[in-house]
């Protein structure tokens, strides 16, 4: 083994040992924060990963449209092998987070030591440089408090996972380029369509690989074969891509031309990119929702749009004009396109965790132009002086990024935690503000949550989770008629929406009108059959009936989706208890979970 090769296998074993410490102590606090948001429907609620067999359950589970998990079938695996090995404990899930982050880590280490080394020749700093600026880098990149929602916030391994699909093809389509290695070609090709899997943002994969091959190999000979192999397996991701979307579905209730207007989108994109560099280069204030209604207002935005439309110029015209040194930013570019320029995501206009992968390429950027712009040094003790400022830099920097890590883990305590924070720091977010609200109904705190409620509608009357909120409250409160008035109201602005149909379902029981309740939960479980509460409902329905033994297969049903939820098997008990009391006989209220 020769002396480059062994000195680059003892910088990644301690670059890999030292960022585990390190994320260890950063995320040492978040492990058993609570499940929030997004992680409900897709990690609580998802009966599909309650099992890994029969696999085809698992990557190809029924999309509802709009929920993370939907039509990803690579993340829905992964989220079932957590679900195997640990339950629904949270602890799980973010350790799950943190290797994949880790595995990252090492990845944007190869691939910005392997971009710094092609690029050395027009530096006047030597590629043996390459390994220690990647590794400082990395370690950087790897304790960025943006990466709390990706890691802390569980179901965001979306992120992380598509962003190992793209660093795992690219470093490979790296090495098949410079080193003309079929095989490389194949496993780049490999990682392309594994990334299709998990998100649709894996599409940036082939124009990234054709910058960098533009950038460092255009005028290299021999490499017919490479890009005869490459590219049309690249493109094979978009095929995989596209298929996923066409066959299962999901993707339809979050993004599409028809969900809001192009323009309107792209207007919020041009402010929400400044939003995300500020945070990259100081995030005191980090949001993990910014709400799903976009700028519309080109007037209050211009100077925005005009100085992302300039950035962006200005970026290509120094790709064209010195394509080595822009390769990087061009880059970051193009993994932010397909989530942030003209295609609507509508149930995130915003969402700072776009910004994981990107912000590696931007901050090797900037290492880059130090190298472009900074003469190397001409003796050994300059050398090492300088060897020693980067490495005191990078302390400081680290420490800095682990504090806020371990302060912004605690937004993560409770839903109620977070959504305060997100009220605080996104006052325009009317969904926060819904969801605050919702928290505090789930802990019984009725007469704080109504005068949110209120704030809620009056801002967006038709908001149906607002609605719901309502509801619950008037239903909580044993004002069953305005509850159900309120329900319905919710189904009338969303018809689709089953959490109000079963709600107003176990408050029509309740008056004894048993008919519509089990109505609306036939329609409820013929909409959602993979949701446990719909079975749950009506089981408790047909107990209050006074017919446990129709309940006992909806309740067993219900345990077998959401064997995590007790009241499933108190309920089963409590049926199974009155099938051995006097016929007629119906329980109290509090008998039933």
């Amino acid at each position: 083994m020769n002396t480059g090769i062994r000195r680059q296998l003892t910088i990644c074993g301690c670059l890999t040992v030292g960022v585990a410490l390190l994320l260890a102590i950063a995320y040492g606090n978040s492990l058993d924060t609570a499940f929030v948001f997004d992680d409900e429907p897709s990690i609580v609620e998802n009966s599909s990963i309650r099992r890994l067999l029969p696999l085809g359950t698992v990557l190809f589970s029924e999309a509802e449209g709009g929920r993370t998990h939907d039509g990803r079938p690579l993340l829905n695996l992964s989220l079932a092998i957590t679900y195997a090995l640990s339950g629904l404990a949270p602890a799980g899930f973010r350790l799950g987070n943190l290797a994949i982050h880790l595995v990252n880590t090492l990845l944007v280490f190869d691939v910005v030591r392997r971009v710094l080394a092609a690029g050395a020749g027009i530096a006047r700093s030597p590629g043996h440089w390459a390994p220690g600026m990647a590794a400082a880098v990395a370690i950087v990149w790897s304790l960025h408090p943006l990466h709390t929602n990706v890691i802390t916030y569980a179901i965001q391994r979306a992120e992380s996972l598509a962003a190992l699909g793209v660093l795992a093809a690219l470093d490979a389509s790296i090495v098949a380029l410079v080193q003309a290695s079929l095989p490389a070609a194949g496993l780049a090709v490999a990682a392309a369509i594994l990334g299709g899997l998990c998100k649709e943002t894996t599409a940036a994969i082939l124009p990234v690989v054709m910058a960098f091959d533009w950038a460092f190999c255009r005028h290299r000979t021999g490499l017919r074969a490479i890009r005869g192999l490459l590219y049309p397996g690249l493109v094979v991701n978009w095929l995989v891509i596209a298929a996923v979307i066409v066959t299962i579905g999901g993707r339809e209730g979050s993004a599409g031309l028809g969900t809001m207007s192009s323009l309107d989108y792209f207007i919020t994109q041009c402010r929400g990119i400044w939003i995300y560099l500020g945070r990259l280069f100081w995030p005191h204030v980090l949001v993990l929702d910014y709400g799903d209604v976009p700028d519309t207002s080109l007037a209050a935005t211009w100077p925005f749009v005009a100085a992302t439309v300039g950035l962006a110029v200005a970026i290509m015209v120094g790709f064209v004009k010195r394509p080595t040194l822009f390769f990087l930013p061009v880059a970051a570019m193009l993994l932010l396109a397909p989530s942030s320029s003209i295609v609507p995501v509508a149930t995130q206009v915003l969402a700072e965790h776009r910004m994981y992968l990107p912000s590696a390429f931007l901050l090797s950027g900037l290492v880059a132009g130090i190298l472009v712009t900074a003469q190397a040094p001409a003796t050994p003790r300059s050398r090492m002086a300088l060897a020693a400022a980067v490495i005191t830099v990078c302390v400081g920097i680290v420490w800095v990024e682990v504090a806020r890590i371990r302060v912004r883990n605690r937004d993560f305590i409770s839903a109620e935690t977070l959504w305060r924070q997100n009220v605080r720091d996104c006052p325009g977010n009317v969904r926060g503000v819904v969801n605050l609200a919702a928290a505090l109904i789930r802990q019984g705190r009725l007469d704080e949550a109504e005068p949110l409620v209120r704030q809620a509608l009056a801002a967006r009357p038709t908001d149906d989770q607002s609605l719901i909120n309502l509801g619950r409250i008037h239903a909580e409160r044993g004002d069953n008629a305005d509850a159900v008035q309120v329900f319905t109201e919710a189904l009338r602005c969303k018809p689709a929406r089953v959490e109000a149909r079963i709600n107003r379902a176990i408050v029509m029981s309740r008056d004894g009108r048993f008919a519509e309740a089990l109505a609306d939960l036939e329609a409820a479980i013929a909409a959602r059959p993979d949701l446990a509460k719909g079975w749950l409902a009506r089981g408790v329905v047909l107990i209050r009936q006074g017919r446990p033994e129709a309940a006992i297969p909806d309740l067993e049903t219900a345990i077998r989706l959401d064997p995590e939820n007790p009241a499933g098997r108190v309920n089963l008990a409590a049926a199974n208890d009155l099938l051995h009391r006097q016929p007629g006989i119906v329980p109290r209220d509090e008998e039933l979970q």
